[in-house]
């Protein structure tokens, strides 16, 4: 065991396959190489076999680097600013939102509190307009009242561009005269009466005098107008009926040449109530309330004296009060 074969190889086997050793080999470790000395002069001439496991070459997976990403602060970044965005997206959602309710319910308040306003308005002038009004409104204080639309037969001129000329000469032939416009137009009438009828037999006295007429009848629309007092509301409700009444009586005090003593009584009656109303102040209504007057006066000469003349004078006063009727506003 002093000596040491030359010759000893060592064989390795891989899958029965000899795979060549490398043997200028340095050893550092002198004491392990002794006994690795000792140990192979025992197994002298001996030859064994390493056998390794079976791996085929294909079998060995490629190491491959795998790259990672790595989440940036970036991408963090915007995240936030989005969330931060939607935020306050919400909150002007959420105000406008808010203050577009609160508009409306303003509105719907404002049109409710003008609602009851307009209703209170009309209550009080269907008061004025019933004479329910405790007192005269204040100067400078103004509501509206409606006058009612009414009905009446009248006697017709004709339609001209330029009447006044045509009026002149209807006078001059001792007739009345007045001009209404309406649509547009210029209308001339020359007498009233109480029905169509009455009107007719009119038109047939006046068209001796040379006139061409036809009587026809005339509805004069409701309109509102503002008052004042208590007065010109007492007026106007009473006004209407006054001038139908007289209408009448004139037309048939010419036709027949005699006069009612009882309708002209009570005629008499509701004059005074109209005579009494003194607190008016609107021009127009102060100009028909005369119209009245002069038309009944001039009917009460005529029950004396029997002067037909009167007569076209009370046809003219009530022309005259239809004229203010039809321009009121």
């Amino acid at each position: 065991m002093d000596k040491h074969p030359q010759n000893q190889k060592i064989k390795i086997k891989i899958n029965g396959k000899e795979r060549p050793v490398n043997e200028d080999i340095a050893i550092h470790d002198w004491k392990s190489a002794k006994e690795e000395t000792a140990v192979g002069a025992e197994t002298k001439d001996e030859q064994f076999e390493w056998i390794l496991p079976d791996i085929e070459e294909n079998q060995v997976q490629e190491f491959k680097k795998i790259n990672y990403t790595k989440k940036s602060t970036a991408s963090y970044s915007n995240k936030l600013k989005k969330n931060q965005n939607k935020h306050v997206t919400k909150l002007f959602l959420s105000i406008v939102t808010a203050v577009t309710i609160g508009v409306l319910i303003g509105l719907f308040m404002l049109k409710v509190v003008i609602y009851q306003s307009n209703s209170a308005q009309k209550t009080h002038s269907t008061n004025v307009q019933n004479g329910n009004s405790a007192q005269k409104n204040s100067p400078g204080n103004s509501t509206a009242i409606q006058v009612p639309a009414f009905t009446t037969a009248l006697i017709q001129g004709g339609i001209y561009k330029n009447p006044e000329p045509i009026v002149q000469a209807i006078k001059e032939k001792g007739l009345p005269a007045v001009v209404l416009p309406m649509s547009n137009q210029q209308y001339i009438y020359i007498g009233v009466a109480g029905d169509l009828q009455s009107a007719k037999n009119l038109a047939k006295q006046y068209e001796k005098k040379g006139v061409a007429v036809f009587a026809k009848e005339l509805t004069f629309e409701g309109k509102s107008i503002p008052i004042q007092t208590k007065d010109e509301g007492k007026f106007i409700s009473a006004s209407i009926p006054l001038f139908q009444s007289l209408s009448k009586e004139i037309a048939n005090a010419y036709l027949s040449g005699d006069t009612d003593k009882d309708a002209i009584a009570a005629l008499k009656t509701k004059l005074t109530d109209i005579t009494n109303l003194k607190d008016i102040k609107n021009k127009q209504l102060e100009t028909m309330k005369i119209n009245q007057m002069k038309s009944f006066q001039a009917l009460t000469t005529y029950q004396n004296n029997l002067n037909q003349q009167e007569l076209i004078k009370a046809q003219d006063s009530l022309l005259s009060y239809l004229k203010e009727i039809n321009k009121l506003e």
